[in-house]
């Protein structure tokens, strides 16, 4: 059985489109992924969490899974 972990990441505006539209960026998750994977987690994906009004993911929430202990 999976035990998983679920760890919120907000995204930052990283800038501006001449267009309309407006750049997005993850800052952290490199580090976030490499601290778990040292206690065991492997990283499973991501899911949105929070959307603004414009149509862009403003939150993830990174999913870590390792092997549920057992409690024999």
């Amino acid at each position: 059985m999976l035990e998983y972990d679920f760890v919120p990441l907000e995204l930052d505006i990283d800038g501006y489109s001449l267009f309309g539209g407006v750049g997005i960026a993850a800052k952290g998750h490199q580090e976030i992924i490499q601290s778990r994977a040292k206690n065991g987690w492997s990283y499973a994906g991501f899911l949105p969490t929070k959307q603004r009004a414009g149509g862009f993911i403003s939150e993830i929430e990174l999913i870590f899974c390792r092997d549920f202990p057992d409690n024999k």
